[in-house]
């Protein structure tokens, strides 16, 4: 019986492979779906390269794809670049995915807290490229939004404070995209302390777009009370002369609030 499985897997990895090799990428995934979940997780720990780019092509559309994540999460923290990014990629698709639903009912909100850790550890990891760093957080937040309720929601996967302190400016933006809206009360403190005092531009900017975007709807005290007098007056010397677009719109309603 064992034996007759291991033929089956090695048979349809064989085809995954063999696609990938003719540079077949649709016909790769469609073995791959074909092959499942379990195959598709044996191929993503395979030692050639054609093999795992088989799997993580399949992973998004194959049935119980959400079970690959932690596969795929070992597959982006590995050493390749050519199969770490597309990895991420793929568990990214699957978490934006979850997140659109509610959880079926084989998966608990435990697993997919598991799953973020996860995701949120490789997010962290300052050893790894930014491309990489960036989708695993998006990944993170999108696990996040899928194991909590939107009245819970104070997370992006990671402390905001934490990847807002991180040293890569493109990620601390890319932690800002992810911060839901409206802001929830509890991370306007850090946003606020960032565009008062971050040293990239950009970044304070989008901290600024973040939290000014809310007077759309919201009331403008508890949040000009979090920017502060100094978080206005950077609001003022990033948007003074500068072309307009959305993130200066955005923060010009803090400024027009504040009148």
């Amino acid at each position: 019986m064992w034996l007759h499985l291991i033929v089956i897997a090695g048979a349809g990895i064989a085809s995954m492979r063999a696609a990938m090799e003719r540079g077949d990428v649709d016909e790769a995934a469609r073995q791959g779906e074909l092959a499942g979940a379990v195959i598709i997780e044996e191929a993503l720990a395979a030692p050639d390269r054609p093999a795992r780019l088989a799997a993580i092509a399949a992973a998004p559309s194959v049935e119980g794809a959400a079970e690959l994540l932690d596969a795929l999460a070992v597959a982006a923290g590995g050493p390749d670049r050519r199969t770490a990014i597309p990895a991420a990629r793929a568990a990214r698709t699957i978490a934006r995915e979850l997140a659109e639903r509610e959880l079926p009912d084989d998966i608990a909100s435990d697993d997919a807290i598991a799953w973020r850790d996860a995701w949120a550890a490789l997010a962290t990891r300052t050893d790894r490229w930014i491309e990489l760093r960036v989708l695993a957080l998006d990944t993170a937040a999108a696990l996040d939004r899928a194991a909590t309720q939107p009245g819970e929601r104070g997370s992006i996967g990671i402390a905001l404070d934490t990847a807002l302190a991180d040293r890569d400016p493109a990620f601390r933006r890319a932690a800002i995209a992810v911060v839901p809206a409206p802001v929830p009360a509890p991370m306007r403190a850090a946003l606020a302390a960032t565009l008062a005092k971050d040293t990239d531009a950009d970044v304070a900017l989008a901290a600024a777009q973040a939290l000014c975007f809310d007077l759309v709807a919201d009331a403008p005290g508890p949040i000009l009370d979090a920017i502060g007098p100094a978080g206005l007056e950077r609001i003022k010397s990033l948007v003074d002369g500068a072309k307009a677009n959305p993130a200066v719109r955005d923060a010009k309603r803090c400024l027009a609030a504040k009148k």
